[in-house]
């Protein structure tokens, strides 16, 4: 397969290097606004550079779209015109309108998207929803998510992000429709402290999002851009039958059992490619099997969309002070 990659910033070089590696890759067409950043990684692995945009989707098979957020609609478009299969990083877009826009091409021309949720491929995760989804747990009554950066990313990508909760949460917001079931109602709260200057963009350092779902269960979401102690993702969940812990240490899920004694270590990583190494090379090699009709879509633009509308509906609660319905963000 030819696999045109675009963008290739810290995460997009990660993932060069990935598909570098994957059987089935023949080439790899390197494009990056930092025409010399592509350059020298292009080398660095034996890929080509592609100099432009449409040099590297020409002829080629597939696309990885690891671009900033605001461009990720057109490229996706360009790709599926293209007849590419297509594997762009969340969130599609970073509104709701040109996001619905992508998912109605998508439908118009059959185009193969798989959005980047990487957590759906951790082995952990895939556990716990063996199990909740089983019934391993009884009736699940609430869960508890965190997630916190190691260090915050520099301010210009703060303002351009999104805000808290489309750039960091939207995981959680995934991970929430995918384990358990669809959000009804969100109310989020949130703080600039030690970071005053997010105020001006309407954006929070630390938040904290209580979540409503279909079937009742509650969940509780916390999220920190600083934590020097390390990247932390963790999660628990309360079941009528037993509790279970993913991220903490094995990183598949452990009961209430499991979990007493020395097994408990610090659920800290240095950065988010440790904690999610396996999980980030199971989704590609996943797309890849996508991308030549063996395998199904393990997460749709119409799945993308609808973690961003629970990430509005909490963006929303945050700037009115009130809880806010899912269905309303519209």
């Amino acid at each position: 397969m030819k696999i045109a990659i675009l963008g290739v910033g810290r995460l997009g070089a990660f993932h060069a290097k990935v598909l570098r590696e994957l059987p089935g890759v023949d080439e790899l067409r390197i494009n990056d606004a930092d025409a010399g950043r592509a350059a020298a990684l292009a080398k660095t692995l034996g890929a080509k550079h592609a100099p432009s945009i449409d040099a590297a989707l020409a002829g080629a098979d597939a696309a990885v779209i690891v671009t900033p957020t605001g461009t990720h609609a057109e490229l996706i478009r360009r790709a599926l015109d293209e007849g590419l299969a297509v594997f762009c990083e969340k969130p599609i877009a970073l509104d709701l309108e040109s996001t619905r826009r992508v998912v109605d091409h998508v439908d118009k021309t059959k185009g193969r998207v798989q959005i980047g949720f990487q957590r759906r491929f951790d082995a952990g995760f895939q556990e716990a929803r063996r199990r909740v989804r089983g019934g391993h747990l009884g009736t699940v009554y609430s869960f508890h998510m965190t997630s916190r950066d190691a260090l915050p990313p520099p301010d210009a990508y703060i303002e351009t992000s999104g805000g808290q909760f489309v750039d960091q949460l939207i995981h959680d917001f995934d991970v929430t429709r995918w384990m358990f079931d669809e959000v009804d109602e969100v109310y989020a709260t949130g703080s600039t402290l030690g970071f005053p200057q997010y105020a001006k963009w309407g954006d929070v350092a630390t938040s904290g999002a209580v979540l409503t779902l279909r079937g009742g269960t509650v969940g509780l979401l916390d999220a920190a851009r600083h934590n020097e102690a390390g990247y932390d993702i963790h999660v628990e969940i309360y079941g009528a039958k037993d509790a279970i812990a993913i991220g903490l240490d094995p990183r598949t899920p452990m009961s209430s059992v499991e979990r007493d004694g020395p097994k408990m270590k610090d659920p800290a990583y240095p950065t988010f490619f440790v904690r999610f190494d396996a999980a980030y090379r199971a989704e590609l090699a996943h797309f890849l099997r996508f991308a030549r009709g063996e395998a199904e879509n393990a997460c749709t633009v119409r799945d993308g969309m609808e973690a961003l509308r629970i990430a509005l509906a909490a963006r929303r609660s945050l700037k009115e002070h009130r809880p806010v319905a899912v269905k309303d963000i519209a």
